[in-house]
């Protein structure tokens, strides 16, 4: 029979003797991992390999600290990378919907902007200025009289000529035209006609002279025209030029190795001197719109407006490459935005409205994304891949693709990416992706798996106490005390659930020293101690426990039954864990079996409906595997047995219960009464074999508060797994009840050990011929089933 486990099996205390300091204030505040030297390999080397593709998935369960250890990691190797370039937008003269990307030296960037600003203001002050002057007013003058005299002469000699064959030269809507005068009066069309013939073709030949005049005197006049205007727009650009032609040729200079600034500026100049009317102060209001929804003809402001530098990346401030971490990965904020305005009742925008993206801002260095907000966000995913598979960053409208009619935009110029994508997330998406999506594979070629647990060596416990100091230094909380770091890491191996390995659950560490410190400064102590870890941890049992309070009512009130004492045929009590979400707790749960004539086999209730899970109900149906291989092999079974979770009235999920399940089976059919001061967890094999389970601690605390709940009686137990009494980890409460000889916990290997406890019997060995001892449980077992059998046949037979 098995014995009952010692005090010092079901905890493991950590000696604070094992920690060479006093307090954590007394170490350094190291950003530590906790362990993952597996995930920071793969982490280091996927940042390290520069190739297309190499992209991390870090994935882990939640609370493990992936975010932070991946951000330490990245901004301790971003220092040694280099501070990426400024990007700026600037208007493109020759295809205005396409703006134009330069990039520059960081910091370079604010100057440019500047220096244009600067030159813009100069523009808006110096030009109107330059044309406002004496001198430039006396030229203009000079010119169009010039014009004005030349076009005088060439109408004179018009005008003369016409006299001598005696016509007039008349201005009309529609232009010159030539007028036949007799006697100095123009000649009627009557009159001409009473001419006689030798006198009209003699004024015919006339006007044909002279329209061949008048047709070269017009085009002599919009000669002048045209050169008086070209003088006067030549002038009005040297005037122009004069005024900042000196600060364009000293940006031009001093942005001489930037070849797409000098194009810019370039395009600048040719653009000031085309529009540059529209800087004259005339008093003209070049803004005048006739109705007021049509919107008014171009002015100076909107002709400066495309000279302004959009500076859209600015990295001046940054000593390192770029870590960027976006919470809110949706499109426009991994890609940018083209932001628009209302003007006369439409949304216009520009290339000053483009605003850069994570994607830009990470240009150059490392973009950390969680990945199930990328997939949570329309169309996030697929941009992230476009942009990591073209290596440039498109910016573009997210609904253009979808609009029935296509409207004119901004299509910016792309610019090249060179951007580390790290990608947070839980196993679960990162095995979806790899299944589901082709480029997955090709786009995050490491991946970095953070471990739920680390060794509980002397490295292991350090790590432990530089994170806690490294909160506390960060976080102004009271310093912990050695003793209190080792009941932080006793509290780690209950998290794994183990007494060889912590966890690395780095949120729940973190969360526990914040509350403790809360606790210890309540009582204004300089130092966390060991009952201020405790009083943490049971308090926040207490704001979470509701549920389990008020089924241990119900257990004590009788609503739900649980028999702790007497014996039962068929009837055991089991354990499960209830998780609430942000808290779980362990419950006993009266199983039942019951045992029939019959071909049916054994019909599991729960599986018939439909709240067995599939882990259940397979532990369920290796019952009748495990029944045919030990009773079966002399006389077919014919029996039928159902069994059930009473008052069970949810899903019911594992199978930790199969092995409780079968003792309920064996003693309904042997008619040997099971012990109710017990409960039993565990799954079975085929063989025989009690498996482990999961929630140890919790089962077995579960079991222990109902037990203590109607008083302990020292004959009250929990049967475990052998192979699970390495997991125990169990509430100082726990360890105290079994000293003082209150509680038992006793480890088991096989169905036959269990049946032994459970009921105080011997099970029986099997002989070479197949028999069992008489009286034994087992040989029960065969002498029931082969009356089933044999009633069977005479019922068939008959």
């Amino acid at each position: 029979m098995s014995r009952q486990l010692a005090p010092e099996k079901l905890r493991r205390k950590i000696d604070p003797e094992l920690f060479e300091f006093e307090s954590t204030s007394d170490i350094p505040p190291l950003r530590k991992p906790l362990g993952q030297q597996r995930a920071m390999k793969a982490i280091h080397f996927g940042l390290e390999v520069e190739s297309q593709g190499y992209n991390l998935f870090v994935l882990g369960p939640p609370g493990a600290g992936k975010h932070s250890t991946t951000t330490a990691i990245l901004e301790d190797l971003a220092k040694s990378g280099q501070v990426p370039p400024d990007w700026v937008y600037v208007y493109n003269f020759a295809n205005p919907a396409v703006p134009l990307a330069i990039e520059l030296n960081a910091g370079l960037g604010e100057k440019f902007r500047d220096d244009i600003a600067t030159l813009v203001e100069q523009l808006k002050s110096e030009i109107p200025k330059a044309f406002g002057d004496e001198l430039y007013s006396k030229e203009k003058s000079d010119l169009l009289s010039a014009g004005h005299d030349e076009k005088t002469v060439i109408f004179t000699e018009l005008e003369e000529l016409a006299t001598d064959h005696n016509f007039l030269v008349q201005r009309t809507a529609d232009g010159l035209s030539l007028i036949y005068t007799h006697d100095g009066e123009p000649l009627s069309p009557d009159n001409f006609e009473k001419l006689d013939e030798k006198e009209q073709q003699k004024i015919q030949g006339s006007r044909d002279v002279l329209q061949d005049k008048l047709r070269e005197t017009v085009r002599q006049l919009k000669r002048v025209d045209k050169e008086t205007k070209d003088a006067v727009t030549a002038l009005d650009g040297r005037v122009g030029l004069a005024a900042v032609g000196h600060e364009i040729e000293v940006l031009e200079e001093k942005y001489n190795n930037r070849a797409r600034v000098v194009e810019f500026l370039v395009g600048l100049k040719t653009d000031i001197l085309a529009n540059i009317e529209k800087f004259r102060t005339d008093g003209h209001d070049s803004k005048y719109s006739p109705l007021p929804f049509m919107p008014a003809p171009e002015g100076p402001d909107e002709v400066l407006k495309r000279y302004i530098v959009n500076l859209f990346v600015n990295n001046k401030k940054l000593k390192t490459a770029p870590v960027v971490f976006e919470s809110n990965p949706s499109f426009h904020n991994l890609l940018g935005r083209i932001e628009h305005t209302m003007q006369y009742g439409a949304f216009v925008t520009d290339y000053t409205m483009l605003k850069a993206g994570a994607f830009h801002r990470a240009n150059g260095g490392y973009l950390v994304l969680n990945a199930r907000e990328v997939l949570l966000n329309p169309f996030a995913y697929e941009a992230m891949k476009r942009v990591l598979k073209d290596q440039q960053i498109n910016m573009e409208e997210v609904g253009e693709q979808y609009r029935v009619v296509a409207t004119a935009s901004l299509k910016p110029e792309p610019i090249p990416s060179h951007v580390k994508v790290i990608l947070l997330g839980t196993p679960w998406l990162y095995y979806l992706l790899q299944t589901y999506d082709e480029d997955f594979h090709k786009l995050f070629k490491v991946k970095g798996e953070f471990a739920l647990d680390m060794d509980c060596d002397q490295e292991g416990m350090m790590s432990y106490a530089f994170l806690i100091a490294s909160q506390c230094a960060r976080e102004g909380l009271t310093p912990f005390g050695r003793d209190a770091v080792a009941r932080i890491v006793e509290h780690g191996l209950r998290m794994a659930e183990s007494k060889e390995k912590l966890s690395t659950g780095f949120l729940g560490i973190t969360d526990l020293v914040r509350e403790a410190h809360y606790w210890a400064k309540k009582e204004s102590l300089q130092l966390v101690e060991p009952r201020h870890i405790q009083q943490a941890i049971d308090e926040n049992i207490y704001r979470n426990d509701y549920v389990e309070e008020r089924l241990a009512q119900m257990i004590e009130d009788g609503t739900i039954l649980i028999d702790l004492e007497g014996e039962v045929d068929g009837q055991i009590n089991g354990l499960a864990v209830y998780g609430m979400g942000d808290y779980a707790f362990g419950k006993p749960s009266r199983v039942t079996a019951r045992v029939y004539m019959g071909k049916e086999g054994v019909s599991n209730i729960d599986r018939e409906s439909d709240l067995g899970g599939p882990i259940h109900n397979k532990g369920a149906m290796i019952l009748q595997g495990f029944f045919g291989a030990r009773y079966a092999q002399k006389v077919p079974i014919t029996f039928g047995a159902t069994i059930c979770f009473e008052q069970s009235y949810g899903g019911i999920e594992g199978d930790s219960a199969s092995s409780v399940e079968l003792f309920a089976l064996i003693s309904a059919i042997a008619a040997v009464p099971i012990k109710q001061n017990f409960a039993v967890t565990g799954s079975v094999n085929q063989m025989g074999q009690i498996q482990a389970v999961g929630g140890i601690n919790l089962k077995i605390e579960g079991f222990f508060k109902t037990c203590k709940m109607n008083g302990l009686t020292g004959d009250q137990g929990v049967i475990i797994p052998e192979s699970n009494v390495k997991n125990l980890m169990l509430r100082e409460e726990v360890v105290k009840a079994v000293e003082d000889g209150l509680f038992n916990i006793y480890p088991i290997s096989t169905v036959d050990e269990g049946m032994e406890l459970l009921t105080g019997k011997t099970a029986g060995r099997e002989d070479v011929y197949g028999d069992y001892p008489a009286g034994t449980i087992n040989a029960k077992v065969v002498a029931r089933l082969e009356r089933f059998t044999r009633q069977w046949r005479q019922l068939h037979i008959e």
